[in-house]
């Protein structure tokens, strides 16, 4: 009894001498007002709002500058209605790339209904280095750097009804497309020519080079019993889903796919207040029938948040079938949880079915520090800086919003 005594004596203390901060008690202060009300819950239908300007350097785009924007808010009461949130964000770059970026995850009053979608535009320009694992080994010279520019539109909505607990069924519109697209070291008429691996493979699969659209509808089966989606502390979440595209529906070629995703967090620290999570996020997507245009398969950094492969340029790494893993440790730096660090590994493997290379004969492997800056305290919203290095001395830096998975 005494040691449960002191124990509970010194966490008091503890929360009464370290309340939590966030960026606004910083720039604003806080008084104790708002310390009061940090811990007090979500008003239904009210909007959370954070707002980041977004100046930054990356690999794929050079220097950045823009502004994102996140929103959470509750439909229905706390008890039975996770938080929503909205992310958007537009930036333009050094290297003439516009981007413009809205991802919704809606959960409606008593999370009977579920909206979630992804929608872009982006004016841009990327390398593309070949399909499959292509860097120095002793099978193979590393992959060259094949610039491209390229328009592309893309609009995933799905919703998903509740059937039972957290278990949901959903049906999506998919439309993939690309436009304007530029293959800018293609030479198929000089003395030395030079074919590219988009080129390739278009002529291989019958594909037409300058445009092609992938759009179609998805079935899908949801599991999601996270205690947060914008910064979930426990809980899993996992989802399967099956592409239909179709010529009919507008698709250049049919094809089918199949999708799947699995995240898990765990706290092994429970009885400190600050947490330490572990969490593991494993993907894949596979063609199941009929060939994808090239820039439609699965790539490093591709994903609804542009979140897989840190240590990669976006685009490095692309297949006809992709296979990702990753695991981050979360961990406080500061006691009032205003600064937080992370560690991640992840690993990336993809085929190239005309040379031959399967899922799991060869691995992309990356890894890196990262640090939280806590950007609001009542949704539990960070910003990221993460440093991440690959393979044959590729590095990246990436500034988000939210947690990478």
């Amino acid at each position: 009894m005494l040691l449960q005594s002191v124990s509970l004596s010194v966490l008091a203390q503890d929360q009464k001498q370290y309340p939590e901060k966030d960026l606004n008690d910083y720039l604003f202060g806080s008084n104790r007002k708002s310390a009061r009300n940090q811990t007090d819950s979500f008003v239904p239908r009210k909007l959370y709002t954070s707002v980041l300007p977004i100046p930054g350097y990356n690999p794929a785009l050079g220097f950045v500058i823009g502004g994102g924007i996140s929103t959470s808010f509750l439909s229905g009461h706390a008890s039975s209605t996770h938080r929503s949130n909205i992310l958007a964000n537009a930036t333009v770059t050094t290297r003439n790339q516009f981007n413009f970026n809205a991802r919704n995850l809606v959960y409606l009053k008593d999370d009977q209904w579920i909206l979630q979608g992804d929608w872009r535009w982006l004016i841009f320009s990327q390398p593309t280095y070949g399909l499959g694992i292509n860097f120095n080994n002793r099978f193979r010279p590393r992959a060259k750097e094949q610039p491209m520019k390229f328009n592309y539109i893309r609009f995933y909505q799905t919703l998903y009804k509740k059937i039972y607990g957290p278990l949901y069924a959903g049906v999506g519109i998919n439309i993939d497309r690309h436009y304007n697209i530029v293959d800018e070291l293609l030479d198929t008429s000089s003395a030395t020519p030079f074919i590219t691996a988009h080129y390739e493979y278009s002529k291989l699969n019958n594909i037409r080079q300058d445009q092609y659209a992938s759009v179609g509808l998805s079935f899908h089966f949801l599991f999601d019993n996270r205690d947060n989606a914008v910064n979930p502390r426990k809980g899993q979440y996992a989802l399967m889903s099956f592409r239909v595209n179709n010529e009919v529906f507008g698709s250049t070629r049919s094809h089918n796919t199949l999708y799947y995703e699995f995240r898990t967090y765990w706290n092994p620290a429970k009885h400190l207040k600050r947490p330490h999570i572990i969490g593991f996020w494993t993907m894949g997507q596979f063609v199941v029938s009929g060939k994808q245009p090239y820039l439609e398969m699965p790539g490093i950094s591709w994903d609804m948040y542009n979140r897989t492969g840190r240590g990669y340029v976006q685009g490095r790494i692309r297949g006809e079938n992709m296979w990702y893993g990753e695991a981050e440790y979360r961990f406080p730096i500061t006691k009032n949880g205003f600064l937080g660090g992370v560690a991640f590994l992840n690993l990336t493997t993809a085929t190239n079915e005309a040379k031959q290379q399967k899922l799991a004969d060869e691995f992309a492997a990356g890894y890196g520090l990262g640090l939280r800056i806590k950007m609001s305290k009542k949704t539990n919203t960070n910003i990221g800086l993460d440093f991440g290095i690959g393979r044959d001395g590729s590095s990246g830096i990436y500034v988000n919003l939210l947690e990478t998975f």
